[in-house]
């Protein structure tokens, strides 16, 4: 039998550490917080492997003197050793030039019980909105996937940034 509560607990505090390494620009930790073959798919960016997802969100992290993510409570189905889950996010950030903003986003995520504890295995993070604090800039057309369960599949992929910014001309 699964313990739903067990597992979500230890997805929450998954999800806890992520914020804290992202907040502290703690490269190996928000590393960490991958399967070792996990995949990372953002910005029209898919990085494959912990090494790798280290190196993408060090050269993206260097962009910003803060990012203050906060996560809501995910929406999970769970199996043995698997968990399947959608969280929706807010991102206060401030770049290094000065600029804030705020960006909201759904992140689908597959979550594997790797032993020690629960990791990501597989994410994908859909943008709905990138701009100023205010909600004033545009927001985004996403497909729906439906109601939880239901999850893009293993070759969907975000937005790709250029587009972004071409939407938010």
């Amino acid at each position: 039998m699964t313990d739903f509560t067990t597992i979500e607990c230890a997805i929450r505090q998954l999800h806890a550490r992520y914020c804290d390494a992202v907040w502290r620009k703690d490269f190996a930790a928000f590393a960490d917080c991958f399967a070792e073959d996990a995949e990372w798919r953002i910005a029209g960016n898919i990085f494959t492997g912990r090494e790798n997802i280290k190196t993408a969100i060090t050269g993206i992290l260097v962009n910003f003197s803060r990012i203050l993510m906060t996560l809501q409570t995910p929406i999970l189905e769970v199996g043995e050793g698997i968990a399947y889950g959608r969280t929706y996010s807010t991102e206060h950030t401030r770049l290094i030039t000065g600029e804030r903003g705020l960006s909201v986003g759904t992140y689908y995520e597959r979550f594997i019980d790797d032993g020690d504890r629960w990791r990501f295995s597989w994410r994908l993070f859909q943008l709905h909105y990138s701009g100023p604090p205010d909600l004033s800039g545009p927001f985004f057309d996403n497909p729906d996937y439906g109601p939880p369960p239901a999850m893009p599949g293993t070759n969907e992929s975000s937005v790709d940034l250029t587009e972004w910014a071409a939407l938010a001309r």
